[in-house]
């Protein structure tokens, strides 16, 4: 007999196969520390650690093939199942983004209002945006960007020494580090989705 738990399972089965690049979470976690990287040693050579980046791409580079593997492995070669509500999302989603990177920019050049937190409303409302596509396997999505929006544009500035808003220093890119904590967290949080819900193809045959 069918119980609510077997008839959510398979729900969720369906759901997360039909998206299973995205929840390919390991992904997102090293978008997240390539992310930290440039953050903490920027491509215009500032601070102490700007002799780093190349090593830390390299490693990046290598954690790639390795987690392409390791999926491969682990759950051999899978075909998403592609509903209309997938193909507006992958469709539309990026279509938005774009439209509403453009708008941000010409408000704030209207109003002479630049800086830092333009990149860091852009991140949340990007982060609001995967959220929404599945608000109920990803609503640690909408946790981040809101966590994400309250760090660009609460008043910080008078906390630190500086009295300069964390956004906007030169040094390190504050925007890149919060929201590349942010993805490696969202994308640990994804892959443990992936996992608890797909089996290994080793017990899958077995089965």
């Amino acid at each position: 007999m069918t119980t609510p738990h077997d008839l959510d399972r398979l729900q969720r089965i369906r759901e997360v196969t039909s998206d299973f690049s995205g929840y390919q979470g390991l992904y997102t976690s090293l978008l997240g520390v390539f992310a930290i990287c440039v953050g903490l040693a920027p491509l215009t050579g500032e601070g102490p650690l700007a002799d780093l980046f190349p090593v830390g791409m390299l490693l990046i580079a290598a954690l790639f093939v390795a987690v392409q593997m390791y999926y491969r492995r682990r759950f051999g070669q899978v075909r998403p199942r592609w509903t209309t509500r997938r193909l507006l999302w992958v469709v539309l989603l990026p279509i938005a983004l774009v439209f509403a990177y453009m708008a941000l920019m010409i408000t704030t050049n209207l109003l002479e209002a630049q800086g830092g937190w333009v990149f860091g409303v852009f991140l949340a409302v990007a982060l609001f945006g995967v959220g929404c596509s599945d608000l109920r396997n990803r609503r640690h999505y909408l946790v981040g960007a809101v966590l994400v929006l309250a760090f660009t544009v609460l008043p910080l500035g008078p906390l630190f020494p500086s009295g300069t808003h964390p956004v906007d220093w030169e040094y390190p890119v504050m925007v890149a580090v919060v929201g590349g904590g942010v993805f490696v967290v969202n994308g640990l949080l994804d892959h443990r989705t992936l996992v608890r819900t797909l089996r290994p193809v080793a017990e899958s045959a077995k089965a």
